[in-house]
């Protein structure tokens, strides 16, 4: 009962903060807590049973979903914004500002030390190899590795 009643505040207190998680996601060896896990401002979901790993680093301007049963490894990067450092830095021309939402499907493997760039979508049943960088959309069922990332291996169903 005391339990319960503990969990309802503790899902509230970060609701306040834009963190939106179901009841049954697993944070493991992550604090949460609105200034090491994610900035002020940030709208970031999490399906039941995920998971996210120690060592993750989310920037989430924008939304970041994701699904039911989906694990982030150690290590793993998701932007939702890219900028070249402001107005004034000569590169700003050829890559301006973006800000987009980064979905995570359900039943995805995020391997280690994986980097996920803004607004990619990746389907359900996806495995990402360690070290990968996802620079585009994933489709459903596949396994991609590499930099950046590309389809190695397409799944049964």
């Amino acid at each position: 009962m005391i339990a319960e009643i503990l969990l309802k505040i503790r899902h509230f207190y970060f609701s306040l903060r834009g963190i939106h998680f179901h009841p049954e996601s697993v944070i493991s060896g992550v604090p949460i807590r609105s200034f090491r896990l994610v900035g002020k401002y940030s709208n970031i979901y999490l399906g039941k049973n995920a998971e996210i790993r120690s060592g993750c680093y989310l920037i989430a301007r924008d939304k970041i979903i994701i699904g039911e049963n989906s694990t982030l490894a150690y290590g793993t990067t998701i932007l939702t914004t890219a900028d070249p450092n402001g107005p004034y830095n000569a590169l700003a021309v050829l890559y301006p500002y973006k800000k987009a939402p980064v979905v995570i499907g359900d039943n995805v493997w995020i391997g280690a030390n994986v980097t996920i760039l803004p607004g990619v979508t990746i389907g359900d049943y996806v495995v990402v190899a360690a070290g990968a960088v996802v620079t585009k959309d994933v489709p459903s069922g596949v396994l991609v590795a590499g930099v950046p990332a590309i389809v190695k291996k397409r799944f049964n169903k």
